[in-house]
């Protein structure tokens, strides 16, 4: 019987961990799908060319055609800016910088053919804690950083780009009509 115990404890973890993910509200992360008024994408990314570049493959992840000219597209998405800034967040007792908070932000515009233009810009901070006996590793774990949050932009131009398609397709359903009212 002491097998048999095990097993049902194992189970009521288990069970109990799923329901606690429920509870909080965890689900995994969805497809991006776009309506045929948005897709094919064209990127134009300019200098931005890593941000494009992941932003492509998540687009190809989702199975998203990316066009190759602006010409055999439905909506355009021009990255326009990328900017990087690094802030001293806090100082020690001898004022030397203990923490820095980086900053990155990405100004983009949505072009669809059929709806007009949607200009927009993303920014996403974390904070990175300054060891001065080990600089190169904070130079290291600066640029992963930075990595990170343009994943993380990429993603969210994906979302906005879903939102901008679901309105769009909302908008070209129409009204939604009510049958008539037939009384004899």
């Amino acid at each position: 019987m002491p097998g048999v115990t095990k097993r049902s404890s194992r189970t009521l973890v288990y069970m109990a961990i799923v329901l606690m993910l429920y509870a909080c509200g965890f689900q995994l992360r969805g497809a991006i799908n776009l309506s045929e008024d948005i897709a094919p994408v064209y990127i134009e990314h300019g200098t931005l060319f890593q941000l494009g570049r992941e932003i492509k493959s998540l687009l190809a992840t989702n199975k998203i055609e990316v066009a190759a000219k602006e010409s055999q597209s439905r909506s355009t998405l021009v990255l326009v800016r990328e900017g990087r800034d690094r802030r001293v967040l806090s100082v020690d007792g001898s004022g030397r910088a203990k923490e820095y908070l980086l900053t990155y932000t990405v100004d983009f515009v949505i072009k669809i053919k059929q709806s007009g233009d949607t200009s927009d810009s993303l920014t996403i901070t974390r904070s990175l804690l300054f060891d001065p006996d080990a600089v190169l590793a904070v130079t290291n774990e600066t640029e992963i950083l930075y990595r990170d949050m343009q994943l993380d932009i990429a993603r969210l131009v994906l979302l906005k780009l879903q939102a901008l398609s679901l309105k769009n397709a909302a908008q070209n359903a129409g009204p939604v009509q009510e049958e008539p009212n037939i009384t004899e």
